[in-house]
């Protein structure tokens, strides 16, 4: 008996289309098993008398279907038969047209409008035309508008761009009306070019940052035919014919939400072009769906996000829709529209559902958002079905056009926070610089996982010098900024709602100030070498002094190099010893990173230490040789005292690929040591300060200071590199929050070394280990020469001061710095005798 009612409903399949819709009726319907499911999904697929408002989607879950007067009788019996649950949403849907038209018509139009639409009503496809012609007029510096080609019926879809101009922005692609009675959808879409454009001053970040491709209606002949007087309010396809009814049967549109060409027909369309969802003949078979396909590939290369706008559900979807398995990055688009919907729910308390559009709703194979991603390559894409959940379904009252778009707005402006730090990374091509005027150093602080997350793709950028790694929620971080982009900076910070504050106002001031002191600075009277330490020197000049104290003090220094960097320098390695077998070697480095001057300020200051000091404490050399390489980046450390340099250049001077074929400069020597090398904390940007090379030690540099280090392994018990700034005394591991199975060994005797070196001055350092007192940073040289050459004691100490001049420590913090840290040196060396 099932079968029957079942085959007499599809039978009778061939009525004319209705203008009026007198007695029809809208059931509420929840199948409660497979059997009562499949016979709903048969009834949508295959016939056309019933217009499924929303579709099947799965067991217990209720679906919208409209019902003609002559058929509701048949169709209760169907649900009877299949003990389906249901209710009656509508007695009779003309009357809830007619009560919506009524409330139109007395809704008093603006007295002096601006343009042709408002947004206290609906507006036909004219008049949206008109609007966007006119906004264009009225802001040509902002607003273009073009034609993307001719709808079936000879009419032009409109184009509007929106842009302040500039290049390498990033672009979002956005689009309405691919549904004709979705009237909320082009009300939606054309308040949001008034918003972007009309109220531009209020959030210019908007637009200055990223370009806009909005069409609003897509389906130009659909939409306006729901509009005409002999049209259909409920009309949902296009309006070209086809002979694909059932018996070759003369149809006439078809859904263009199931004729874009990513898996089309692979599951929720029908063949028959009587159906609301008629894939049509093809992929692209429709003119509209083709004009829409060719104007989102000329913008694809920047677009990073596309927007379709639909009604009604309350959902904000994300691709697939042809199948159950989730995008690859699902957990990137699913967590930035839950922050959009958590925004857009604020408002009014509208609740939206999440997920991907086959397992929130149903398989909808060729549809848009499926084929922007996975044909256009867009990497951000959703389908945004707004207001109501069924109340009203696509007759919308007017009176709610405002409160939707207000809220749905919130929720777009969440995502234009991603394409924001898009478009700022993506300009990542600065030159070099060889003076900072403008140049302004913030104080930055997340405050949540959504600003921390934005910081760290910010990291990414060479625009943005990060002069302190990020860290964590809650923990402050140094970052310099281009005068250029300071205004786009600060925009940012206001987005995510991060807490900055400016360190420096002008980094050249800083720089030309402590350049003034350095020249000013009185020179010893009769120096007995080529450095003092009341100032900073270059790399020719170290080398000169390493081999002067050398040539005076030949019984206990030997200088050698340990090979040629990229510039042909040589590397110079400093021993220190008496003489004699059996005992224990510490390794010293400096100058790692070419801009931390105080790094090997310190470090020949300790040569010097040892050597013309021996007399005042000779048990640090008579029990412990010293292997001393004070700059192991000589190239970067020169180009930072160049005329023609850059005091902040951090890397060597490799040339490298760079990024997107921008050749650059490069490598961040301190992520290209070979223990867990490119394991976090690095970028593959080989234009980023933190770039890790192209493989481990793939830098002559850090091969040089690799084989150097392995030829003493075996005697050396310690290994110590100094940095700045920050003041942190810091173990390994770098590349992971797991602690050295020795680490209360390598606490302790660093909690010591502190303590002498805190007694000093006061100065407070941070002990731990380097992820969990800082951030994650593979490829360091403590972790390899702990976990690589097997040097059980091994320390990165990160000097003056924690930030107030940064890099640029003044020369007279020369000898303060160098006596504190030297009091822990001492605790160190004597846990070696």
């Amino acid at each position: 008996m099932k079968l029957l009612i079942l085959l007499s409903i599809l039978a009778g399949s061939a009525i004319a289309s209705q203008r009026r819709y007198d007695g029809y009726q809208l059931f509420q319907v929840t199948p409660k098993d497979k059997t009562s499911y499949e016979a709903m999904v048969q009834l949508y697929e295959k016939s056309e008398n019933y217009d499924f408002w929303i579709a099947p989607r799965g067991i217990d879950i209720a679906m919208d279907v409209m019902v003609p007067p002559a058929y509701v009788s048949v169709f209760t019996d169907l649900m009877h038969a299949y003990n389906m649950e249901y209710r009656v949403k509508m007695v009779d849907v003309q009357t809830v047209l007619d009560m919506a038209r009524e409330e139109r018509e007395r809704t008093p139009r603006v007295a002096t409008p601006r343009y042709s639409v408002d947004w206290n009503n609906y507006y036909d496809f004219n008049a949206i035309t008109a609007f966007v012609n006119e906004i264009a007029a009225a802001h040509p510096d902002k607003v273009t508008v073009s034609s993307i080609g001719k709808s079936h019926e000879n009419r032009d879809i409109p184009l509007v761009k929106i842009s302040t101009g500039g290049s390498g922005k990033k672009a979002i692609v956005i689009d309405g009306g691919i549904h004709a009675r979705e009237w909320i959808s082009p009300a939606f879409v054309t308040w949001l070019i008034n918003e972007l454009v009309e109220n531009y001053a209020a959030h210019p970040q908007y637009v200055d940052n990223v370009d806009w491709y909005i069409m609003p209606v897509i389906n130009p002949d659909g939409y306006q035919f729901t509009f005409a007087l002999t049209g259909d309010r409920l009309w949902r396809k296009n309006r070209r014919p086809n002979n694909n009814g059932i018996g070759g049967s003369s149809c006439m549109g078809t859904d263009m939400n199931r004729n874009f060409g990513f898996h089309w027909n692979e599951g929720g369309s029908s063949s028959n072009g009587c159906s609301d969802t008629f894939h049509g003949g093809a992929a692209f078979s429709e003119v509209e769906s083709q004009h829409v396909r060719d104007a989102i590939l000329a913008v694809a290369g920047p677009a990073e996000m596309y927007l379709t706008f639909h009604a009604y559900g309350q959902y904000w979807l994300t691709p697939w829709g042809y199948t159950s398995t989730y995008p690859s990055d699902y957990t990137q688009l699913y967590t930035l529209a839950v922050s959009a919907v958590n925004k857009l729910t604020a408002v009014y308390g509208t609740q939206y559902t999440i997920g991907s559009s086959t397992n929130v709703l149903y398989v909808a194979s060729g549809g848009s958002d499926d084929w922007a991603k996975g044909g256009a390559g867009i990497p951000f894409s959703y389908t945004v079905e707004m207001r109501d959940e069924g109340l009203f379904g696509f007759e919308l009252p007017a009176r709610q056009i405002l409160p939707n778009n207000l809220e749905v707005w919130e929720g777009v402006k969440t995502t234009m926070k991603l394409l924001i730090l898009l478009s700022v990374l993506a300009a990542s091509a600065i030159a070099s610089q060889k003076r900072y005027d403008g140049y302004q150093l913030f104080q930055v602080t997340p405050k949540d996982k959504a600003s921390h997350e934005a910081l760290a793709q910010l990291e990414e950028s060479v625009i943005y010098d990060f002069w302190t790694n990020l860290r964590g929620i809650g923990q402050s971080t140094d970052i310099m900024v281009p005068p250029t982009y300071v205004s786009v900076f600060v925009d940012l910070m206001h987005v995510f709602n991060i807490e900055y504050r400016v360190k420096l106002v002008d980094v050249q001031t800083v720089l030309d100030m402590a350049r003034d002191e350095q020249i000013t600075a009185p020179r010893v009277a009769s120096p007995r070498y080529s450095v003092t330490w009341d100032n900073y020197y270059d790399f020719d000049a170290i080398t000169a002094f390493v081999n002067e104290i050398a040539a005076a003090h030949p019984d206990k220094v030997t200088v050698s190099s340990i090979g040629k960097t990229f510039e042909n320098r040589d590397m110079p390695l400093v021993k220190i010893s008496t003489g004699g077998t059996g005992k224990k070697a510490i390794v010293v480095d400096g100058g790692i990173h070419a801009r931390e001057w105080i790094s090997p300020a310190f470090v020949t200051w300790l040569i010097n230490e040892l050597v013309e000091n021996y007399a005042a404490h000779p048990e640090y050399v008579d029990n412990v040789d010293w292997y001393i390489m004070p700059v192991i980046n000589p190239d970067g450390y020169q180009f930072t005292h160049d005329v023609n340099g850059d005091r902040l250049w951090r890397k060597n001077r490799k040339p490298n690929a760079g990024f997107g074929g921008i050749p650059c400069i490069g490598t961040d020597m301190n992520r290209n040591f070979g223990f867990h090398w490119n394991e976090g904390g690095s970028s593959a940007n080989g234009c980023s300060d933190t770039f890790h090379g192209g493989a481990a030690f793939s830098e002559i540099e850090s091969q040089n200071v690799r084989d150097a280090i392995l030829a003493v392994a075996g005697q050396a018990q310690m290994y110590l590199t100094f940095h700045s700034y920050g003041q942190y005394w810091l173990t390994p591991w770098g590349y992971t929050s797991a602690l050295p199975d020795d680490y209360t060994q390598l606490y302790t005797l660093a909690v010591s070394a502190v303590n002498k070196l805190t007694a000093v001055y006061g100065t407070q350092y941070t002990i731990g280990s380097s992820t969990n007192v800082l951030y994650v940073a593979s490829g360091g040289s403590d972790d390899w020469a702990k976990g690589g050459a097997g040097i059980p004691f091994s320390y990165t100490v990160e000097m003056r001061d924690t930030g107030t001049f940064g890099f640029q420590l003044p020369a007279r913090q020369i000898l303060p710095n160098n006596l504190e840290v030297w009091e822990g040196i001492k605790v160190m060396a004597e846990s070696l005798f």
